[in-house]
């Protein structure tokens, strides 16, 4: 499912200092080169799917962490994670799906109640302590931040 963000004079370092700030906020983790972005934001997400009234991502995620199934336990899927930014690819899929089931939903529309999170499935991991799962639960205070970051006056915590 492909995505698109307009983005006016958007710095990477906000985006840097609010994934920093809102998911695991003392956790060292590469920063962002410097840019700033000027034109259309694009990503896609590998799935979006609804279970028992709450929408996900689920985004598939190759990478070898070890030989072994108990390579693939909660701390290496967190810190793969980090090293690799997805905790800043997931705030973007989770501000693409918040925006899509608003579009879709109008005022019946309730983030608390309709986002369920992003889920990093490590595919080599399937047989390890976490089965292969990091999830991170839909963050409103961060779409809010990210909403205003990207310039638009839709908020998450308004239906």
């Amino acid at each position: 499912m492909a995505f698109w963000f307009p983005s006016d004079a958007l710095r990477s370092d906000d985006l840097d200092r609010l994934c920093q700030q809102h998911i695991f906020p003392c956790a060292d983790r590469p920063r962002l080169p410097q840019r700033v972005v000027h034109g259309m934001m694009r990503g896609f997400m590998d799935l979006v799917f609804e279970q028992g009234g709450r929408y996900y991502v689920l985004d598939y995620k190759s990478n070898v962490l070890g030989s072994e199934d108990a390579d693939y336990h909660a701390e290496a899927l967190r810190n793969a994670t980090l090293s690799h930014r997805y905790e800043l690819q997931s705030s973007l899929y989770q501000l693409a799906l918040h925006r899509l089931l608003h579009q879709r939903m109008g005022s019946s529309y309730r983030p608390e109640t309709h986002l369920g999170g992003t889920l990093f499935f490590f595919l080599r991991g399937l047989q390890g302590p976490e089965q292969g799962m990091l999830h991170f639960p839909a963050n409103l205070a961060l779409l809010d931040a990210l909403d205003g970051l990207f310039g638009l006056p839709q908020r998450a915590t308004q239906p």
